[in-house]
Order: structure tokens, then C-alpha cells, then sequence
């Protein structure tokens, strides 16, 4: 089902107000059936913030409320050595926050490989957010074995003539060791017509990691837009999500307003925190 924003807010607006406790963001214990409750948990991927330091990016993801980081190089270049990874880290850590997976992290050689995975345990990540060129992808097999780190390969779009969609990455993996899987571009995804909720209910078991964003339209020249004033279906989304069971973490990339994102990143947040509480209320 497709909602007009004014007709989401509304809707939304009135199950959500009359959810609310005192606070107006936490909504009253009761039973939510399984089908209506989200097991996943809203993130940040860094890129969003890349103009910015870690410490602002630390006091903006305070003010979200945002508590998982994907961390983008800009903020920890990938040559940081083990000390100064678990620095980071135990800022992150410090601050209420976790850096659960880096990336994107591009791979022309085995010495990418091995160093991205080398960083990512020493930030201790789940996973990494990777571009493997085709023929390394039995060594990044490999160590995903070694590690027990998962690899989410990221789509992106039809520039790419690797990884366009979530299906090319399908077709690479799906006959690879478990931990090799796929970082979920919605964006791209549907810049290069593909639906990024079927993608969703296709290739749940594989899905280690997302980038939630939204887009003017569904052709290779569109572009990115706060979430909730473009042509992704965002409610979809979030329901195809449930419906699966995914349990890992969606986090935002806002590419746009990259000197000013943070009030373009608060409103897309909060339109996706209003279709999950609009999904708990059965509306």
C-alpha cells in the first residue's frame, strides 16, 4: 500500500500520539504481534558525515539517538594501525555507540583483502562492507573462514559492471561459505531497475548489511533526497524487512547536503522512525 506523505503523517501521527508515553517518542508497553515488530535497529553509515570529524559525527548520531556506525575511511583511514583502531573504537564505545561493520572498502588485490580484514577486527567489527574484484572473491571467501568476519558486498548501481544490484551479488555468492553476502544499496538498487523490496524477500538469507536512502526517480540519473520526498517505497520497505526477519542493522546513507546534512539526516530518520511506529500500530 502506497501512502501520500500528507496522508502517512496524518495516519501515523494520530497512532503514534495516541501510543505515546509522556516523553511523545516511546511507545506504551503492550503486545505488538511479531508480524508488526522490527528486530533490526536504525544505524548511521559514516559517509553521511564525511565533511565532518568524529567528534561531531559522535554529538550528531547523540542527538539521532543513533547507537550502531558503519564506519567510512574518512573518519579512520584504512592504513590506521591496530592501536589506533581500538582507540577509535572505545571512543565510539565511550559514547554509548558501536562500530558494528567499516566499509565501503574497495579490493583490487589480496593486500586489500587482508588489510580490510585486519582493520575490521581491530575495530571490532561484524562485518565489512566490501567491493572484491570477481577474481578475488575465493581468497575474501577465504578469510571470511579465517575471521569469522562477514563480508556484505555493496551494490552500486548501474555504473557499476561489477555489483549493479543485489542480484549480481547473488549470482557471485549464493554457492560461497555463508559469511559472503550482500550490503543492500536501496538507492542503487533501484537506480539500476531493480525493486529493492523483492531483493529483500529474495535474498533475506544473505543480507548482512543496508544503506536506507531514498531517490528522485527509478532511472539511472536519480538522485538522492531526504527520505520520505522521493520515489522509494519506504513503508514497503520497512514491512518487507519485518516479514523476513531481518536482524542485523539498517543504517542510513545520506549522500546529500554534504556541508549541511544533519537537518536532512534528522528528518529522514524520523519519517523512517514514524513508518515503524505507523507498522506497530497496525495502521
Amino acid at each position: 500500500m502506497n501512502l501520500s506523505r500528507r496522508s502517512f503523517f496524518t495516519a501515523a501521527g494520530a497512532a503514534t500520539a495516541s501510543l505515546a508515553l509522556n516523553d511523545g517518542a516511546k511507545l506504551l508497553a503492550q503486545d505488538v504481534p511479531s508480524a508488526r515488530e522490527p528486530k533490526f535497529e536504525l544505524g548511521l553509515a559514516s559517509y553521511s558525515f564525511r565533511k565532518f570529524d568524529v567528534d561531531q559525527t559522535i554529538a550528531w548520531c547523540k542527538k539521532a539517538e543513533i547507537k550502531k556506525i558503519s564506519l567510512k575511511d574518512f573518519h579512520l583511514a584504512l592504513k590506521s594501525s591496530d592501536e589506533e583502531c581500538a582507540a577509535m573504537a572505545k571512543k565510539f564505545q565511550d559514547a554509548g555507540m558501536e562500530v558494528y561493520s567499516c566499509g565501503v572498502v574497495y579490493m583490487s588485490k589480496e593486500a586489500d583483502i587482508d588489510n580490510a580484514f585486519r582493520y575490521a577486527k581491530a575495530l571490532g567489527c561484524v562485518s565489512i562492507v566490501g567491493v572484491p574484484e570477481w577474481d578475488l572473491l575465493p581468497y575474501a571467501e577465504k578469510k571470511v573462514k579465517e575471521t569469522g568476519i562477514l563480508l556484505a558486498i555493496h551494490n552500486h548501481g548501474p555504473e557499476d559492471k561489477r555489483y549493479p544490484t543485489a542480484k549480481s551479488v547473488w549470482e557471485r555468492v549464493k554457492d560461497m561459505d555463508p559469511g559472503v553476502g550482500i550490503a543492500l544499496d536501496t538507492g542503487h538498487a533501484i537506480r539500476a531497475g531493480e525493486d529493492p523490496i523483492q531483493a529483500v524477500r529474495d535474498y533475506s538469507s544473505r543480507i548482512f548489511d543496508f544503506h536506507v536512502k531514498d531517490m528522485t526517480e527509478w532511472k539511472p540519473s536519480g538522485r538522492g533526497v531526504i527520505c520520505g520526498r522521493g520515489s522509494m517505497d519506504l513503508l514497503g520497505l520497512m514491512r518487507a524487512l519485518i516479514e523476513v526477519g531481518y536482524d542485523r542493522v539498517a543504517p542510513f546513507e545520506y549522500e546529500i547536503d554534504e556541508n549541511d546534512p544533519f537537518p536532512g539526516f534528522m528528518e529522514s530518520l524520523g519519517y523512517v522512525r514514524g513508518l515503524l511506529a505507523a507498522i506497530r500500530a497496525g495502521v
